[in-house]
């Protein structure tokens, strides 16, 4: 907190003299004891001025202070200037909306506070290899270096993630976006007024969270049946006023049919829907729902093959590989080259994109209709990308006509094992969404929308529910507070307490978790006992994953598989055997538990990359490419390679950057220990590179 004063206060400085420019600051209008700020460039407010304050004014009416406050952006400083002078003033600053054209930040250096996003940053595209994210704004322990603006976009801001803040995730207050996609018809502007207009109206409803739909898509998690037919038995206990009758609660599947599309095309516009969840793959214009229909018959599977083959000759053609690519075909499938003409090129492109609209969800799809779901998850990679000048899938079902008001989205891509409904039972009880979204940050996730959205509480937990408030907001360091929540009766409050009082840290955290974990009658609670522990990674966590292995809910054995992965202890060898051999039908977590036998056992490929990296004659980025293979794969006998290259002043300063960012992703490993201790030595001693001597720092507050 006092290094976050000593910033804000420095940030007011370099930028105090907002208060006298010609911003637009409306203080807020009543008193409470949390606020809200209504974020927004000047233009939007002046085309939009009436429906904002009539959003404003009916958050007042609900009990949250709230500021207006635009102007004409040039910077994201600007903006963060004026957050901390709110932030911690009375009232307490709980959440912000950005409204319009406000300006973006895409983060580099940052991947560890991703879930899956890992592109070479020295290899691609800045604008595609960072990370566009709002916690530059929402979490106030991260520090940030301006790099660059981008060079076509004048609302793109390019920084790099500072060693001088913090190294993981605790935003505190939260944030969403409300901005109109640009592929959208007509003017944005009318489009946002809209939109405000319907949010003002969903604010003035008393809507319980009584109907949902959760839909798992074509090769995403839920290839795994057990995954997907669990799901009902996890949302009864986050959602229980859903399962009052069977219409107010559908579980779908892609392979319900094959055509699932024109089903969805129905159910996203069914009437009365108050939560959607889709997991399945994403891109920031389409939602994949089916897989390929299967073919019949030689000639259609020889069609199949000319098709996969013609978009792969795309790659080569005008390439020196273009002839060895034809000629390797011919001889293999004898596949002439006039297959491969424009024409036919062509041809397969057209079919290709027919059948890819034939059974997935585009744009121009969701703009014919009615997203009526008042809250809508996307577990999906890209679908929340904002950033994205040609339209995103998220805003595309917030902005339609429908009832829909907020939406949660990831922008850039999101791994397949993210645990997407954690501490969601908050929504269901009544809080607004927006602190659910606080609660599990990711570098890449976002709300798109309206985060003051709240679902009306049962009359009996109106009093808890503003208790909940106030302490996620005022208390969130005090163990006594989260011990209580513990011994509560009800599933979603045990496991919003067994969370928070592992954020503390303290070691009883750790022991609480345990019992927890090993007593809770819960799935949800225990599954939020065992990520606790997962942080701790310590003796109780190791006991903690061996029984987690047989547990009956399968988020919590595919957890567990990838603990022990994290931690390479070999006694874990044994009971992920047994696994695998006696749950052939859990595919997920099948996949986390092979993966954790590879690195404890040390596989073969991983001793070949192991050698490349510690090869002082082979090509740099051949041993930058084998050392990135161990963030993933938190391999052992890696780590003295990786801290010796760190160590030593003749190898390649790149080389070295790496190495010591890549050992900042063994923090749950059993070497953890050894390898704080000779960087902190290695930092003392001093480092001649600047760059290799900032990402020590990084890697250090990573791992304490």
């Amino acid at each position: 907190m006092k290094k976050f004063l000593i910033s804000i206060a420095a940030l007011a400085l370099a930028f105090g003299a907002y208060a006298q420019s010609e911003m637009t600051f409306i203080k807020c209008g009543k008193k409470a004891k949390t606020s809200f700020a209504i974020i927004t460039d000047q233009a939007t407010y002046d085309k939009c001025k009436d429906e904002l304050h009539s959003y404003r004014d009916v958050l007042e009416s609900e009990g949250l202070a709230t500021y207006i406050i635009a102007d004409e952006w040039t910077s994201p400083e600007e903006i963060k200037a004026v957050i901390a002078d709110i932030a911690y003033a009375k009232p307490r600053l709980e959440g912000m909306v950005f409204v319009g054209d406000v300006p973006i930040v895409m983060v580099r250096e940052g991947q560890h506070l991703t879930t899956a996003f890992k592109m070479n940053e020295e290899k691609f595209n800045i604008f595609e290899s960072s990370v566009a994210s709002d916690r530059y704004y929402d979490d106030f322990d991260l520090e940030f270096e301006f790099l660059q603006k981008d060079e076509t976009r004048p609302d793109i801001f390019y920084y790099r993630l500072s060693e001088t803040g913090a190294q993981s995730l605790r935003p505190e207050v939260y944030s969403a976006r409300m901005k109109v996609p640009a592929v959208m018809e007509g003017d944005k502007y009318e489009i946002m007024k809209a939109y405000l207009k319907k949010v003002v109206a969903a604010h003035q409803e008393e809507n319980p969270l009584d109907n949902m739909t959760f839909f798992a898509g074509h090769g995403y998690n839920s290839d795994c049946l057990t995954y997907w037919r669990q799901k009902p038995m996890v949302f009864r206990e986050n959602f229980p006023g859903c399962f009052d009758k069977s219409s107010t609660n559908r579980f779908l599947n892609f392979r319900q049919n094959q055509e699932m599309q024109k089903y969805l095309f129905n159910e996203i516009q069914r009437k009365g829907v108050d939560f959607f969840q889709f997991s399945e793959h994403g891109a920031h214009d389409t939602q994949y729902i089916n897989g390929g229909a299967a073919v019949e018959g030689l000639a259609e599977c020889f069609e199949e093959l000319k098709k996969t083959l013609g978009r792969m000759f795309l790659r080569y053609k005008g390439t020196p590989d273009e002839e060895p690519f034809l000629h390797e075909v011919d001889s293999l499938f004898q596949i002439p080259r006039e297959a491969f003409s424009d024409s036919a090129l062509a041809h397969y492109t057209e079919v290709v994109k027919r059948e890819r609209e034939s059974i997935n969800i585009t744009l121009d799809e969701l703009m014919k209709l009615n997203s009526n779901a008042r809250m809508v998850i996307f577990n999906a990679c890209y679908n929340g990308s904002f950033h994205n000048e040609e339209g995103y899938v998220a805003g595309c079902h917030v902005f339609s006509n429908g009832d829909c008001v907020v939406a949660q989205g990831n922008t850039v891509n999101v791994l397949q094992d993210k645990w997407e409904d954690k501490l969601l039972g908050m929504v269901g009880l009544g809080e607004r969404v927006g602190m659910w979204q606080k609660e599990v940050p990711f570098l890449e996730g976002h709300m798109i929308g309206d985060p003051t959205y709240r679902f009306a509480p049962k009359a009996e937990d109106a009093k808890m529910i503003e208790q909940l408030h106030k302490d996620l907001v005022f208390n969130l360091g005090k163990a006594k507070v989260w011990k209580k929540y513990i011994e509560s009766e009800n599933p979603v409050l045990r496991a919003i307490g067994v969370t928070h009082l592992g954020y503390i840290g303290e070691q009883e955290g750790s022991d609480i978790a345990l019992q927890v974990f090993e007593n809770d009658p819960s799935w949800i609670v225990r599954a939020h006992a065992l990520n606790t522990l997962r942080e701790y990674a310590d003796a109780n966590t190791l006991k903690a994953i061996k029984k987690g292995i047989n547990d009956p809910y399968e988020i919590i054995v595919r957890t567990s598989c990838h603990i022990a992965g994290d931690a390479a202890d070999a006694t874990m060898v044994e009971p992920l055997e047994k696994f695998l051999k006696e749950h052939p039908e859990m595919i997920r977590s099948n996949y986390a538990a092979q993966g954790a036998l590879e690195v404890i056992n040390v596989r073969k490929s991983f001793q070949r990359y192991i050698a490349v990296a510690a090869d002082k004659e082979a090509d740099v980025l051949k041993r930058v490419d084998a050392i990135r293979t161990f963030r993933n794969n938190k391999v052992l006998p890696a780590i003295p390679v990786m801290l010796d290259m760190v160590k030593d002043a003749s190898e390649d300063e790149y080389l070295r950057t790496v190495a010591a960012e890549v050992l900042g992703w063994y923090l749950r490993s059993t070497e953890k220990a050894q390898i704080v201790e000779t960087l902190q030595k290695t930092l003392d001693a001093g480092v001649e590179s600047e760059k290799v001597r900032k990402e020590i720092i990084k890697t250090l507050k990573r791992l304490n």
